[in-house]
């Protein structure tokens, strides 16, 4: 699993998908993008090196981005008037600024306790199966117990 790391756009609380053709303007108009049609990528290449944005949902995304590359998508959600957002909900100004996006903290809040809600449900079942395993050797033991006493009389 990696850091998840997404160009969208929002408003009061609802996504806005970024149409492929804006994606594709946007980028050709900065230095350094290439666009791949299948599937739907965007490479971006400098002397530090290249990555690559996947096109999906109507969002540009890429897994474990480093700071130059965090700035290249920063450039573009500028162009087209979106914002990037990292995994932990913070929204990036630049690679050294970030901040809560009002629209995301509904989100949050739904995601934390859908986390709680299976976190739960996770620890109901390790204890059943805790329980089951020391009662298995509780009857066992019982067991164990009385075929020796029925043993000793014989």
């Amino acid at each position: 699993m990696g850091y998840h790391v997404t160009i969208l756009r929002t408003s009061q609380g609802t996504q806005i998908p970024v149409a492929l053709e804006e994606a594709v303007s946007a980028t050709s108009s900065i230095d350094g993008w290439r666009y791949f049609e299948s599937p739907p990528t965007f490479e971006f290449q400098c002397k530090e090196g290249a990555f690559t944005l996947w096109y999906q949902n109507g969002e540009l995304w890429t897994k474990n981005p480093v700071e130059w590359q965090l700035d290249a998508m920063v450039a573009v959600a500028k162009r087209l008037d979106a914002r990037v957002r990292g995994d932990e909900w913070e929204t990036y100004d630049s690679t050294d600024q970030t901040f809560q996006h009002p629209d995301d903290i509904p989100l949050r809040r739904e995601a934390e306790a859908r986390s709680k809600a299976l976190i739960a449900r996770s620890m109901r079942d390790q204890r059943f199966i805790r329980n089951a395993i020391v009662g298995f050797f509780v009857v066992l033991g019982v067991i164990g117990y009385f075929a020796g006493k029925w043993l000793e009389r014989q």
